[in-house]
Order: structure tokens, then C-alpha cells, then sequence
């Protein structure tokens, strides 16, 4: 039976008159405890009070329900204390809701039902969010006083007092932002001020730029009035090297509209697009630009989008410093009636699908959002237009994504600036989130229904900003992964977790950096911008929560968007069926078709491909030649549809890994230094905490050599679960599975077993064990396993690689375990062994020649040097005994090596120092 925990014995004998089961407290910490010594200073952990343990059953539905107050100081002693006696019900196994009192005059809950009703308890009651969900709240809400509050259907004129500095305009989609923004720009051009855009996407920057009449910035150097006006420009831009040659000391005394702002942050904080090569620059130019701007007398910054909030405008106010300015907050609290919104349930949208045939057949007009666009995704903008060409030939269908609005040879190229005159000439419209934010589709009487398959790839607010673009109310469907398919950072859904794992995270870095280059690393600023990354991890900690929880995320946004929704009937099984096989027929042959074409372009020189790169309208074909040359210099070898493939599937990361683990180890630590050392320069010595961490990958590969791996990579060896080893592994990796999980992004825990976890890793080498059988005794059988060799070319792979690090190594001598010393460098290099391998010999020869002059080349020059690295070092060093053998299955060379305690077989690495 649910309970809920309220404040006080009146407000439990309320909810029991209401027929709800409560539990009285004497006061919102009274449930649980916290030991302190005798000064007051905790030295434990909260723990539950055992009178309300007892109720903590595994399952069990617990509300917690504690008066409103509009204190700040109150608010967050209230806060804090639901927090922290939620935490330990969840520990407990219990599910763990929060029932918010509205802001008013009633204070508790038996105040409000006496006052509003028990009707209106009861939708508090069934409204009520998940703990995680109320936590991360806070981040989303925005709790500045307005200066102009309506409940209006469109903004209309508003008025801004002249001295205004920071607008904030939140306002809910379609209320008409853009068109008063539109104004503000008249107003200040008239006022001889130049008005600069800032958007996170191009095509959403030229479609406001149209609408704001200034140039977007590739429009400058061929319109004659250039940046008299100002221009539009896409946050990656903002640095000196860019088309825009961004200069923030250009823009004292000027108007800045950042509209969908909470986007443009996000994206200029997260995004792995263009902005990541130069985001230490961008975000110092973005902090001089607030400064300059409302640190003169004229200048103007304005913040709009519908999602708003105190995350958003406490980070442009930390931006500025010293200078201090109070927000004009204008709120538009209207919310309009946005019609029916149909849940599909199921794993995939086969209901969706086959609602939207019979939706197709009776006639109408219909837009089909789409949360991927690429031809592998069975649910993405490409097969889904090639199912529907397929099962309506005459059907007029346009395609909407970044590649079809970007190729001249498509009907979308170029169509966001004027979609509501294109939209009307097509049946179906399938749009990718190019059509996510700053487009009004406006057009009446055309669209008969907007339907959307999320896959748990865009956050939930993209989610609503892209099914709002219809702003006519028409029914929307929709199917919703449960959820998400991606976190930030660690996954932490609480922003001390993702700072903290950060901050330890590039400590640990920079000192093996140190260790391994023996250089001075302690000029890296470290403390970079705190205030960015404080937004980071609040919107990382928002996002990676509602990945979590994505659908109920999705439905509980799109319930406050106005929406009612309704779980949609599913299709019967030949419908749904025939959609599946529909959809996976169309998929497979448009992706076996792009796999080919890929692997069958021309060849492309590096000028060429560096050319192509650059430009920004491609065809198929162009598109189809970059993506061969990059594979073809990715990896080395020929590209053939089946590498393409591969590639699609994440398999360049998991094949780096395993590389630097085995054969290229050497070669690691002068990767990441260069890594940094580039990361540093384009900083000026300082670094983007998050970036250099996904940048570094010392940690991870010495995490999996510490937990020993590679021991599973042996043909033909048996594992069981209960092998001495493989709980001795599972002991080891639960133990340090926080790190885990910091550095590999891979969750450990009790409950699994050895074998389940040697497999979660090794994927991340893209290698498995293969199940052999139940063996043993019918009273005592286990599940067995072994490892097969993979037939990927891995190995051929591995040999190019190794020529090309080989060729690009500088002389030094680095001794493992994070020691170095430094070595005489003598020509020694013997002329009977080529410095490059050809694909004639077999593996063994080349990856031999190649380790064979390393080790005449040390051997050579060792004299009295070995005895200094004894003396050093100690007993870590050895001398081979015999010539090295390569294992294959390992991906490794090993050699016996006479150590002084003994002879014992080792990786290659340890010679190689020698």
C-alpha cells in the first residue's frame, strides 16, 4: 500500500479522512538521523529513523508531501531534507514520488484540501514526479520576479524601459517571441546600434536572420550592406579564426539576441560539433562579449526561448562579474489548449507506423518527425522515406534533414527559410531536429496530424520544441523510447557527481601526463571558467536524469505544453508486422546500397578531401567521397562496405582501445601528451575540463590492463564463473567499479556475474567470449565460455597503425609504470631491417622487424645505462631470454625476460624500454 509522509499529525488525519494512508513526522528532518560527535560535526551517514525503515519495503510507493513556503532560506532547508530522506527510501528499494503544494495561502495539505478540495489533492496526488524528476526541477524552473507578466495568446507590444540591460523573455511556443524580437531589432537599428544573432544551428541563423532583415555571416562579403546591420552567427563561430573574424571588443555598445537560449548554451558547452576544436576561445570571447556589452552605457543582451530558467540567466550574469545588472523578466504564462497527443506503446513505432498507413489512406496531409536521419537507422528520415516511396508510389514526400537541406540536387536544399510556401506542395513531410527550434510552420488547414518517433537520442526539451513547429492544433502521435541512449559525463544525475568525477578525472590525468612526459605540467589552468562549467554540470545532471526516465519525461513535458494525452490503441499483429517487414526491407537495401556506393567513390588526395570538408552545400556523391577518404585514412586499409558498416557501429573507438592496450602501448602516452599539448595551445594554457578528460585515454587502458583482461583473450581455455580467476576479476572490479564507471563509462555491480562483467568490458575492445555449453555434472552444471579469434582484420589494421607510429616516433626511452628517464639517442639503425612493412610478409615477420629494431637499437646502446636503470628502478628490470613470440589472440608481442627473482613471460612494452 503507498504511503505518504507529511509534517505534523493534523496533515496525516487529513490525507486519512481523504482515505489515504500517512505517516506523521514532527518535522521535514525528523525521519532520519545523521551522527554527530559532541560538537556537532557529523561523522557518519544520515540513516532512516528505524519507526519509518520499517515501512521502507522493497516496492513500496512513498510520497513525501511537506508544506509550501516562499522563504528562500526555508525552501532549500525543505529541499535539502526531501533529498536526503528520499535518497535513503530509494536505498531502501522503495519508489519515491514528491507531491508539490502550490504557492498560496495554504501552507499545508490540510489547509489546501479544506480550501481547494480534495478533487484537487487527488490531482496532486496522481501528478506527483519521481524524486530524480523533482531534484533536477530546480534547473528548470525560472524564479526571477517578472517585470511583465501576462496570460496572453500573443505577446503583442511590449514595452521596455530604456535602461534595461539583461531582457529575459519566456514565453510559451507560438506566442509570437520572434515577431517582437523582430521589433527590438528595428528599434535598435533605428538607434544606429548593430544587432549580432546567436544561434546553435546555421539553418535556424539564416531563418531568424530573414526574418530580422541582417545578414547571416556567409551572406556579409556578397550583400552591400554587410555587417552594417550586424549579421547572425552560429556560436561555434564565435573566435577569431572563423568565417566571422569574432572580435567581442567589436560589439560595445550593440544588441545581442540569443534566442533559444537555453540550447545555445547547451550546445556550446557539450556539442562534439565544430565549436569542440575551439571551445576554450569561445567561451572567453562569450564572457568578454557579456562584459563589453552590458558593461557600456547602450548595449543590450536579450535571452528568449520557452524553456528559459535560472540556469540559463545566472550564467550570463556570472559571465559578466563586476558587472552587476538586474534582469527585465518578461513572462507570458499562457498556456493554450494544444490539443490530443496519442502515446504508441511497444519497444519500437511498429503501431505508429501502421496508424499513420491508415492515416495516409483516407487522404490528408501529415509531417513525420524523426529523431535520426542516417540510412541505418530502420526509424530515420532515409528508410522510412524509402519505405513510404515504396508502399504509395505517387505519394509526394519530402525529406527534411541536415544532408537533403544542404545537397542541390534535393527538393529540401535550402528550404527552412521559406518552408510555409514549400510545405503545401507535399503529402508527407518526414524532418529530422533540423526542424527542431526557430521554425514556425504557420500554415493553416494543411496538416492533418504530426506524428514523432523518439529514440532517446535529443533531449526532451528538443522533444517538444519540435512537435510545437505545427503551431495549428492538430493531433500529434506519438512513440517515445523508455529510455534515453546517451549521458553526460559519468551519468551522474546530480551535478556534484558529474564536477566531481571531472575534477578527479583531469587531476589523475594531468599527473600521468607528468609522470610519463617527466614535464612540468603545472601551468595548466585547471579552474577554467568554474561558472561555465557549474552550467555544464547543471544541465548535465537535468539531462542525463530525463535520459533516465525519458518517456515519463517526454509525456510530463508535453502534458505542461498543454497537451492531453492518450494512449493509442495498438495495431493487431498482421499490421504491425507488415510494417516491421516493410521497414526492415527498405532499410537494409538503402544501406547495403550506401555501404557500396561509399566503398566504390573515387579516391580523393588530401587537398581534395580538405576541400570537400570545407564546403557546406555536397551532393550524395561528394558526401559519398569525403566519407571513403576519411575511412580510408582512419583505418588504412581498403574501405569495403563491410568496414563502412563497422565504422557506423562505433567500432573506430573500440579499435583504438584495444590497439593502445596491446601492440601500439608504447605509443600511448606520446598521443595523449600530444593530445593535451594541442588542447593547451589552442586554449592558452588553459583546458575545457570535459573535453580534455574524453580526450585522454592513459586512464582507461591502464584500468583494464590493472583488472588484467587480456588473461580472458587465450583460444581454447574454458572459462566458468566459478574459476579462482574469474572471481578474483569480479572482486576486483566491483571494488573499483566508481572508476569504472568514471573512465569507461561501463556500470559494475553485486548482482552481476564474472562472466557478464568480463563481457561488459570487453566490448569495449569490441571482443566477447562465445558460449560453449552447459558442462559438468547434471547436479552441477555450468555455463561455459571461450574466446574465438575474430576475423575482422584487426590485425592488418594493427600492422598499418604500428608503421605509422613507428614513422612519427621521436627518440625517447620511457620506462612503464609512469617512471621516466631519459636515454642517449646514437644512430644505430641497422640497415638490413626496413624502416617500413610491406602487406607481402605475414604478421608475425612485419610486427617482428618492427620490435626487433627496437630491441637491437636498445640492446645496442645500453652499456652502462642498464646498470643505471637498476639502480633506478630495482628488480622491474629485466634482459630477454630468447626472441619474442607474437600472440595473436592477445594482439600482443610477449618474451620470456630473466628478471632478478626469476624468468617469467611478459608484454613486449617492457622490452621495448629495455
Amino acid at each position: 500500500m503507498p504511503v505518504t509522509i507529511v509534517e505534523g499529525v493534523k496533515k496525516a488525519g487529513a490525507l486519512l479522512t481523504a482515505g489515504y494512508a500517512a505517516i506523521a513526522i514532527p518535522g521535514v528532518n525528523a525521519g532520519y538521523r545523521t551522527p554527530t560527535d559532541e560538537y556537532g560535526t557529523a561523522i557518519g551517514k544520515p540513516y532512516l529513523i528505524p519507526d519509518l525503515k520499517h515501512f521502507a519495503t522493497l516496492g513500496r510507493q512513498v510520497n513525501i508531501c511537506f508544506d509550501q513556503d516562499n522563504k528562500p532560506e526555508t525552501v532549500q532547508r525543505v529541499r535539502t531534507a526531501i533529498s536526503r530522506m528520499g535518497r535513503l527510501l530509494v536505498n531502501e528499494g522503495c519508489s519515491l514520488r514528491v507531491i508539490d503544494l502550490p504557492l498560496g495561502a495554504e501552507k499545508g495539505v490540510d489547509d489546501f484540501i479544506v480550501a481547494k478540495g480534495q478533487s484537487a489533492f487527488d490531482a496532486l496526488y496522481n501528478t506527483a514526479v519521481a524524486l530524480e524528476l523533482w531534484e533536477i526541477k530546480l534547473f528548470t524552473l525560472l524564479t526571477y520576479p517578472p517585470a511583465i507578466a501576462l496570460n496572453q495568446r500573443f505577446l503583442g507590444q511590449l514595452l521596455v524601459p530604456e535602461g534595461e540591460k539583461l531582457i529575459i523573455l519566456k514565453a510559451p511556443k507560438g506566442t509570437g517571441k520572434i515577431e517582437w524580437l523582430a521589433t527590438e531589432v528595428v528599434k535598435a537599428h533605428d538607434q544606429g546600434q548593430r544587432v549580432l544573432i546567436i544561434t546553435h544551428r546555421i539553418q535556424l541563423g539564416e531563418a531568424l536572420c530573414n526574418r530580422f532583415g541582417v545578414n547571416y555571416v556567409t551572406e556579409v562579403r556578397m550583400n552591400e550592406t554587410g555587417t552594417l546591420l550586424g549579421y547572425g552567427v552560429c556560436v561555434d563561430s564565435l573566435h577569431q579564426e572563423s568565417q566571422a573574424r569574432f572580435n567581442p571588443d567589436d560589439w560595445s555598445n550593440h544588441v545581442i539576441i540569443i534566442d533559444e537560449c537555453d540550447q545555445v548554451f547547451w550546445h556550446l558547452l557539450n556539442s562534439g560539433t565544430e565549436v569542440q576544436k575551439r571551445r576554450v576561445s569561445v567561451l572567453k570571447n562569450l564572457k568578454q562579449l557579456v562584459q563589453n556589452v552590458l558593461g557600456s552605457s547602450q548595449g543590450k543582451i536579450y535571452l528568449s526561448s520557452a524553456d528559459v530558467s535560472d540556469t540559463d540567466v545566472k550564467y550570463v550574469l556570472s559571465l559578466a562579474g563586476e558587472y552587476r545588472v538586474n534582469p527585465f523578466v518578461i513572462v507570458n504564462n499562457y498556456r493554450h489548449v494544444a490539443g490530443n497527443c496519442y502515446n504508441y506503446s511497444g519497444s519500437n513505432p511498429k503501431n505508429l507506423i501502421a496508424a499513420l498507413d491508415k492515416a495516409i489512406s483516407i487522404g490528408g496531409h501529415h509531417l513525420l518527425c524523426c529523431s535520426a536521419q542516417k540510412a541505418k537507422s530502420k526509424w530515420g528520415t532515409q528508410a522510412l522515406e524509402e519505405r513510404f516511396r515504396r508502399k504509395y508510389p505517387e505519394l509526394r514526400i519530402l525529406r527534411i534533414d541536415s544532408e537533403s537541406v544542404a545537397d542541390p540536387s534535393q527538393e529540401a536544399f535550402g528550404c527552412i527559410a521559406h518552408l510555409n510556401e514549400i510545405l503545401t506542395q507535399y503529402d508527407l513531410v518526414i524532418a529530422s531536429p533540423s526542424l527542431e527550434t526557430g521554425v514556425s510552420i504557420d500554415i493553416r488547414g494543411h496538416f492533418d496530424g504530426v506524428w514523432g518517433i523518439f529514440q532517446g537520442v535529443q533531449p526532451v526539451n528538443s522533444v517538444r520544441q519540435m512537435l510545437a513547429r505545427v503551431r495549428e492544433t492538430v493531433d500529434r502521435h506519438i512513440w517515445v523510447r523508455e529510455w534515453g541512449m546517451g549521458v553526460v559525463g559519468n551519468g551522474s544525475t546530480t551535478i556534484g557527481g558529474l564536477l566531481r568525477s571531472q575534477h578527479v578525472a583531469t587531476q589523475a590525468n594531468i599527473a600521468l601526463l607528468s609522470a610519463a612526459d617527466n614535464d612540468d605540467y603545472s601551468f595548466v589552468d585547471q579552474n577554467f571558467q568554474p561558472e561555465s562549467l557549474q552550467t555544464w554540470g547543471k544541465r548535465g545532471s537535468v539531462i542525463n536524469v530525463e535520459m533516465r526516465r525519458y518517456r515519463e519525461s517526454v509525456l510530463a513535458g508535453l502534458v505542461e505544453d498543454g497537451y492531453t494525452v492518450i494512449d493509442a490503441d495498438d495495431a493487431d499483429d498482421d499490421e504491425s508486422g507488415a510494417v516491421i517487414e516493410s521497414v526492415k526491407a527498405a532499410s537494409e537495401q538503402l544501406y547495403t546500397a550506401e555501404c557500396q556506393a561509399i566503398a566504390n567513390s573515387d579516391e580523393l588526395s588530401q587537398t581534395e578531401l580538405k576541400k570537400l570538408q570545407d564546403k557546406r552545400a555536397k551532393t550524395k556523391t561528394e558526401r559519398h567521397q569525403q566519407r571513403k577518404a576519411e575511412l580510408s585514412r582512419r583505418y588504412e586499409i581498403d574501405v569495403t562496405p563491410d568496414l563502412v558498416e563497422k565504422d557506423d557501429d562505433g567500432w573506430y573507438p573500440q579499435l583504438r582501445m584495444h590497439y593502445y592496450l596491446t601492440l601500439g602501448r608504447e605509443f600511448l602516452m606520446n598521443r595523449d601528451a600530444k593530445r593535451a599539448k594541442a588542447q593547451l595551445e589552442a586554449g592558452e594554457n588553459s583546458v575545457w575540463k570535459p573535453d580534455f578528460n574524453k580526450g585522454q585515454l592513459l586512464p582507461a587502458v591502464l584500468l583494464l590492463e590493472n583488472l588484467n583482461l587480456l588473461q580472458f583473450l587465450t583460444p581454447d581455455v574454458q572459462l566458468r564463473g566459478t574459476d579462482e580467476k574469474m572471481v578474483e576479476f569480479k572482486a576486483l572490479a566491483v571494488t573499483h567499479r566508481r572508476v569504472i564507471k568514471n573512465y569507461l563509462n561501463v556500470s559494475i555491480s553485486e548482482k552481476l556475474t564474472p562472466i557478464a562483467i568480463a563481457q561488459k568490458l570487453l566490448e569495449k575492445i569490441d571482443l566477447k567470449l562465445d558460449y560453449v555449453g552447459r558442462l559438468g555434472k547434471r547436479e552441477n552444471r555450468e555455463c561455459v565460455y571461450q574466446f574465438v579469434t575474430p576475423d575482422d582484420k584487426r590485425d592488418l589494421i594493427f600492422e598499418r597503425w604500428l608503421n605509422r607510429d613507428e614513422a612519427t616516433k621521436s627518440e625517447s626511452v620511457s620506462v612503464s609504470n609512469n617512471i621516466s628517464t631519459t636515454t642517449p639517442v646514437i644512430d644505430t639503425t641497422p640497415q638490413d631491417i626496413p624502416q617500413t612493412l610491406t602487406p607481402l610478409e605475414s604478421p608475425t615477420a612485419q610486427g617482428w622487424k618492427g620490435l626487433k629494431l627496437k630491441m637491437r637499437l636498445g640492446l645496442d646502446s645500453i652499456g652502462k645505462f642498464y646498470q643505471q636503470l637498476v639502480s633506478t628502478i630495482g628488480e622491474a628490470i629485466g634482459v630477454a631470454d630468447g626472441e619474442p613470440y607474437w600472440n595473436g589472440y592477445l594482439g600482443q608481442w610477449q618474451v620470456c625476460v630473466n628478471f632478478a627473482h626469476g624468468c617469467r613471460s611478459v608484454v613486449c612494452d617492457w622490452l621495448m624500454v629495455v
